[in-house]
């Protein structure tokens, strides 16, 4: 039984791959071995910037939601002016109308007494008259005068 051969690579190749010792996978044998702190360096500036991007467009999303609100909660509170307006505005038409009506009312009351007032009077004028002539015309048939039938 023979021993099996060591080998002084520190990976041990591949059946299919070649002996090539330039490629190994030793640090000092790597070319990029130098560039790995800028690689991570660069790796991470790009994580804090992305970062910033996202925090950036978050606040520039809350403040354009801000401004949302704000329009919304403006537009509401002019609407509700608006509409409180108009039920004033309403409110007052309907109590200038309602006085309106009670005034004519008042009005057509007192235009009817009154004229019930003159009514009464020319009644009252137009009895006194023919009881007037009803106390001169027994008189004037005394008199014997038919000069008032002939008018």
């Amino acid at each position: 039984m023979s021993a099996i051969a060591k080998s002084t690579s520190p990976i041990a190749p591949a059946a299919t791959e070649s002996r090539d010792w330039t490629k190994a996978p030793t640090p000092e044998l790597q070319s990029g071995s130098e560039d790995k702190s800028d690689v991570l360096d660069a790796k991470a500036k790009e994580r804090r910037r992305r970062k910033q991007v996202k925090r950036e467009e978050k606040q520039c999303r809350e403040e354009v939601e801000r401004r949302a609100r704000k329009e919304a909660e403006a537009r509401a509170r002019k609407e509700a002016e608006w509409k409180a307006r108009e039920e004033a505005e309403q409110k007052a038409r309907e109590e200038a109308e309602r006085q309106a009506r009670e005034q004519a009312e008042k009005d057509r009351a007192e235009v009817q007494r009154r004229a019930a007032e003159v009514a009464a009077k020319q009644r009252a004028m137009a009895q006194e008259a023919l009881k007037k002539r009803a106390r001169e015309e027994p008189e004037a048939g005394l008199s014997g005068d038919r000069s008032d039938d002939v008018r």
